[in-house]
């Protein structure tokens, strides 16, 4: 069970939409979806034969919010100046929170 107040940082949830540029391909474009409270987890650094030779840095995050039916892995999250990727979104405590592994790219 999460202690409700450990939802302490103010988080963005962005949502994808799919429009057409001037050439007609498709493009995904997101927007604000909703603002919530969400706890936040850093995770470890990639072990011993993960994508450990790659120049960019890899940050992972965990984020567990209140439970959401419109939240799914197309969604991206904004905090703190920054754009996480959701890699993963798994439910906790019969659907009261989901918890949201995401990883950030530079």
């Amino acid at each position: 069970m999460i202690d409700p107040g450990k939802l302490d940082r103010r988080i963005t949830l962005r949502s994808a939409t799919i429009v057409k540029d001037s050439f007609g391909e498709d493009v995904r474009t997101y927007s604000d979806l909703a603002n919530v409270w969400a706890k936040v987890e850093y995770r470890g650094v990639p072990k011993e034969g993960e994508e450990t030779s790659k120049t960019t840095s890899v940050n992972k995050v965990r984020f567990t919010i209140r439970y959401r039916s419109d939240v799914d892995a197309t969604n991206k999250i904004s905090w703190n100046s920054n754009t996480y990727e959701i890699e993963g979104v798994s439910l906790e405590g019969r659907e009261r929170y989901l918890i949201l592994d995401t990883t950030l790219r530079d």
